[in-house]
């Protein structure tokens, strides 16, 4: 009996203590956030020539954990395993003053700070697959950053220092000792003044600098793709990047009422060597993205909330978005026929998008799109390559 007291004694000393610990620590400044979104895609290719198999794919899948320690930091930890790879996507922290929204540190593994439409998240996409300036447009880096919003959230900008990727790279880590510095500043500057048709204009411009030395294990040159994720330049092999690399784009962005437009164009500066040659590569690239909701929902860059989500009747039947894009993209004359094959890489890529998205819920959508891109060379005997039709679909739901 007295050794049961005596646990009863010690568990409410237990008691006692723990609840003296909630009390000088705010629960709210602790918090984990689970989020994720899985989009199942289906591919087709028709009346492609050569022909181009058709398939199913999970193109990601992906699971977001979030959070706030102490009321000053953050932190992400994104993996995906998608197409069958396991890749660790984010994984950073956010330091902030308390309260402070013009100034925060960033370090770890994060999204470059360059492409409107690849900042975008892979859930709020208005298209399947993004444009062609895209392939322009470095994707993930590991480095640190400043950023921070002012005005109210009328300006934003971000500066950062990176290990550099490629374009179109997903890079985790530096294999040539060089740096990145990456810089955006983004305005929306008639938020919150009562304008509603420019209350939702945006616009900016962003810029990458630095060096990249190239090896035979990695050339640090990229290849580029087709919205039907067929790969249409690409550099021979035994070129190396070798020197300046920098990017440029002005961006803009404008929503009135159930319509959206976005532009964005970027312009890249590469120079690469092959054992005997050494040139500067520029390349071009633009796009324009119109969207438009049907049943009259306003569209963000988070994606788009129902006014009536789906219950199997016609009054509830969801949001239908239209969409269209016309995108091109002109790979530099330095490139032939040294750096890149002009029987197998085109010059030239000029596409066009149409398509719907299906809004059952704000977490669940479906997705349909046709892709049309034409080529300008990279076929022998100087002809061009065949044009590409690619139509693809996606069911999508997060969390």
């Amino acid at each position: 009996m007295r050794a049961g007291w005596t646990w009863l004694a010690l568990f409410g000393g237990m008691q006692a203590l723990g609840q003296t610990s909630v009390a000088v620590a705010d629960p709210s400044a602790f918090q984990v956030r689970l989020r994720g979104v899985i989009q199942a895609d289906g591919r087709a290719y028709p009346d492609n020539a050569p022909p181009v198999p058709s398939s199913f794919l999970v193109r990601r899948a992906r699971i977001y954990i979030e959070g706030t320690v102490a009321d000053f930091a953050d932190f992400r930890i994104m993996p995906d395993f998608g197409e069958g790879k396991l890749q660790l996507l984010d994984a950073f922290v956010d330091l902030h003053p308390k309260q402070v929204e013009w100034v925060a540190l960033r370090a770890g593994k994060f999204k470059s700070p360059f492409g409107l439409e690849r900042l975008r998240a892979e859930q709020s996409l208005s298209f399947i697959e993004r444009g062609l300036p895209t392939n322009l447009v470095p994707d993930r880096d590991i480095g640190v950053s400043l950023h921070g919003r002012a005005g109210g959230g009328r300006l934003s900008y971000e500066l950062a220092v990176v290990d550099g990727a490629p374009d179109g790279a997903n890079v985790d880590g530096d294999v040539d000792g060089e740096k990145d510095v990456v810089a955006r500043v983004f305005s929306e500057p008639f938020r919150s003044l009562g304008i509603r048709a420019l209350e939702k204009f945006g616009i900016g411009v962003a810029g990458t600098y630095g060096r990249e030395r190239g090896s035979a294990a990695n050339p640090l040159l990229p290849s580029y793709r087709t919205g039907g994720q067929q790969i249409f330049f690409s550099y021979r092999t035994g070129a190396l990047a070798a020197g300046e690399h920098f990017r440029f784009s002005p961006q803009a962005y404008e929503s009135l009422g159930p319509v959206s437009l976005l532009l964005e164009a970027v312009v890249t500066s590469q120079e690469a060597r092959t054992s005997s040659a050494h040139a500067r590569v520029v390349n071009h690239a633009a796009q324009v993205e119109v969207t438009v909701v049907l049943t009259g929902e306003r569209p963000t860059s988070e994606g788009l909330q129902p006014a009536h989500p789906f219950d199997g009747t016609v009054a509830h039947a969801g949001a239908l978005e239209l969409v269209g894009r016309y995108g091109r993209l002109r790979v530099g004359d330095a490139a032939f026929p040294v750096y890149a094959d002009p029987a197998t890489s085109a010059r030239e890529a000029e596409g066009w998008t149409a398509g719907f998205n299906w809004y059952l819920t704000s977490h669940a959508k479906v997705a349909a799109n046709f892709e049309r891109t034409t080529f300008l060379g990279g076929a022998a005997r100087g002809l061009n390559r065949p044009g590409e039709n690619a139509l693809l679909g996606r069911l999508q739901a997060s969390f």
